[in-house]
């Protein structure tokens, strides 16, 4: 965040998850096939992306299909 100039804005596309023990875990939120971001789902604890259903666990690694990489380090 600290490359954000003063009285300047910038779109941040970061998955952000905190742990239980306070340690920020940041990923990519944009998925390489077709650059949709994903949400978060409070409910499964889980990163979901709305355009073809791939789900990636709260660290970014893919637990379901179509997609078959992780989500990359942000």
């Amino acid at each position: 965040m600290s490359q954000i100039e003063k009285d300047s804005g910038a779109v941040l596309k970061v998955a952000i998850y905190r742990d239980v023990g306070g340690a920020l875990h940041e990923r990519s939120a944009v998925r390489t096939h077709l650059g949709c971001i994903v949400r978060w789902n409070p409910a499964e604890k889980t990163w979901d992306c709305p355009c073809h259903g791939s789900r990636f666990d709260k660290f970014g690694a893919v637990i379901n299909g179509p997609a078959n990489v992780d989500l990359p380090t942000a």
